[in-house]
């Protein structure tokens, strides 16, 4: 399947429009976790996902390096790949750790350390354990999950992260922010080349995103608009109502609702990639034939009239 791409504004780089994370990885367990995972990878490489996103914090570890054995042997130059900075792995738990938000996890203790050395070393020793000497992508992770970790970051971490980018161990640079608050703040004090939308701008919830794509597409800066199903709760009771009335629209029009939720982030030129994950190898396909469907103006326009849709 050919997937679109689009160009980053000021760098070079293209982006399919469909992207892969593997934060959910971490609720596979034991060695039949690490065969569906590479399952999973071998689906979304044959289905032309050329993007790949984890994080040291997920599963401690255990995403990056499930990610890496799946890539490792693919071409570099075929695909990007990102992982973040701001939590770090302690194998001796030396540190006070952040609590674990997944089920299985590596032994690794996660502590929060935005300083210039902590920054380096998260950065280094994800290339270990993605078995992968080079990333594309390294964005700023944790901010709402670190106590002072917004601060720590806009003081020490960013500067470290720029450096990252300057002396060229990385191309480019991000913050994953969950809220609008968190993107602006520092979207308004650093040049950064992407934003890893990841709460605060879906279908189900984007009231507060308009003006941070704004500026986003003023600077230049890249957006990816991860997680638009809200990390499942886009499923929740409290999303019943809504559901129900996008449901009637997709219905009227003949479109898949995952269609719907999914193509919500690319009708933003700002947008490059809508970055999600998934730990069911068949969801693949399906999420990919969504992504492609054709969408008309007047379904978005009659979710506006609706009071589903901002902008």
């Amino acid at each position: 399947m050919a997937i679109p791409k689009r160009k980053h504004p000021r760098r070079d780089a293209w982006f399919t429009e469909i992207s892969f994370g593997n934060s959910t990885w971490s609720s596979l367990g034991g060695i039949e976790g690490d065969v569906l995972a590479a399952e999973i990878i071998s689906k979304a490489w044959e289905g032309g996902i050329r993007y790949f996103d984890t994080a040291p914090y997920y599963g401690s570890g255990l995403c990056e390096r499930r990610l890496g054995a799946g890539l490792v042997w693919q071409p570099r130059s075929e695909f990007l790949l990102s992982t973040k900075v701001g939590i770090n792995l302690d194998p001796f738990s030396r540190r006070p750790s952040v609590d674990r938000h997944y089920p299985h996890y590596a032994g690794f203790a996660p502590t929060c350390d935005y300083s210039v050395d902590g920054i380096s070393m998260s950065f280094e020793t994800s290339l270990h354990r993605l078995g992968i000497p080079s990333v594309d992508i390294a964005y700023m992770h944790g901010l709402s999950i670190c106590d002072g970790g917004i601060d720590a970051a806009l003081e020490t971490g960013m500067p470290a992260l720029i450096e990252l980018r300057d002396d060229g161990r990385t191309k480019m640079i991000g913050v994953g922010a969950n809220t609008p608050e968190i993107a602006m703040a520092f979207l308004q004090r650093y040049d950064i080349d992407l934003l890893l939308f990841a709460g605060g701008f879906s279908l189900v919830d984007h009231a507060g995103a308009k003006a941070v794509i704004d500026l986003c597409e003023k600077r230049g800066t890249g957006i990816i608009a991860a997680s638009p199903f809200a990390s499942g709760r886009y499923f929740s009771p409290e999303n019943e109502a809504f559901r129900h009335k996008l449901k009637i629209r997709c219905s009227e029009f003949g479109i898949d609702e995952t269609a719907a939720v999914v193509q919500f982030g690319l009708r933003q030129p700002a947008v490059l990639s809508v970055l999600w994950s998934t730990k069911t190898p068949a969801n693949i396909d399906l999420t990919l034939e969504a992504s492609q469907q054709t969408i008309p103006e007047d379904f978005w326009l009659s979710l506006k009239r609706d009071g589903l849709l901002y902008f």
